[in-house]
């Protein structure tokens, strides 16, 4: 990797509503508002600062987040779309639209209430390669479909114990139970054994292993590491990221990484432990979705 941004950019706010499984009376919009003012404030903006807006793309376009905040002065904005990836990947955006000067300070804000993504996941799907092939009896919530199949490889390949990956769902479980934000809080803890007994929601994923929908939103704001200085509050610099693309389909995996059961993050994080002069054995915190 020859180019860097190390360092050179920092998030310096950030805003994030409470979850919950639902929310009756809140709109996707009204969420992502909160959630990005509270990030405004945090940084010690002002509303006209901000001139960068990044969504998740595909669930609300940049225009709709400016227009319903009052944004007037965005000279940069960006919808990122590549799922549950899109958080970091915009973050990677917002860092390259910085270096070029293209904004001042990037708003990213994504999240909503249960009324777009699920309803259209949870939906009859026209057909395609993951309904012909990752999804054959029916469409699943998420990646449910496509990581059943990896799920069932890994245990194939390498002998892994249906015990093991419910563990990794009472540690998760277990660590967010000191967030007052977290929608699991109200729900408890769970044991192996809760997992394990659990209904089946695509052999061999239970239903507690599973990707939970709520209603919620969370804001970060970017800015070069100049400005970042005269920040309110100390500023988190980025040290390193990495991308790489995987593929649409789970099956198709096999084709980029000769392993179905590999991820693209695997290749991603090389990349960003090039950039940020670290290593796995330097890092204390991971925090992994899907």
């Amino acid at each position: 990797m020859t180019s860097s941004i190390r360092g050179n950019v920092a998030i310096i706010g950030i805003g994030e509503t409470q979850h919950v499984r639902n929310w009756p009376g809140r709109t996707h919009n009204g969420l992502l508002a909160e959630a990005a003012s509270m990030a405004i404030k945090d940084a010690g903006l002002r509303q006209q600062d901000v001139d960068g807006v990044l969504t998740f793309g595909g669930t609300v376009a940049p225009a709709t987040v400016a227009e319903y905040l009052g944004l007037k002065n965005v000279t940069f904005s960006c919808g990122v779309t590549m799922f549950g990836a899109s958080n970091g990947v915009a973050a990677m955006v917002a860092a390259a639209a910085l270096e070029c000067g293209y904004c001042n300070y990037a708003l990213f804000v994504a999240g909503g209430g249960r009324d777009t993504v699920w309803l259209r996941e949870t939906r009859g799907m026209t057909p395609s390669p993951r309904t012909e092939f990752d999804g054959l009896y029916g469409s699943a919530v998420a990646a449910n479909n496509g990581y059943g199949l990896c799920y069932t490889r890994h245990m194939y390949e390498y002998g892994t114990k249906p015990e093991q990956m419910a563990r990794m769902a009472v540690d998760e479980r277990f660590n967010t139970m000191n967030n007052p934000r977290s929608a699991f809080r109200s729900q408890g803890l769970i044991t192996v054994e809760d997992v394990m007994n659990s209904r089946y929601i695509n052999y061999p994923l239970h239903l507690l292993e599973c990707v939970m929908p709520i209603a919620g939103a969370a804001c970060y704001i970017m800015t070069t590491a100049d400005r970042a200085k005269v920040a309110p509050k100390k500023p988190v610099y980025m040290l390193g990221n990495g991308f790489y693309q995987g593929s649409s389909t789970s099956w198709q995996g096999h084709d980029v990484f000769n392993d179905i059961t590999l991820m693209a993050t695997e290749r991603g994080a090389k990349r960003a432990y090039v950039m940020s002069g670290y290593g796995p054995n330097d890092v204390d915190v991971v925090e992994c979705y899907d």
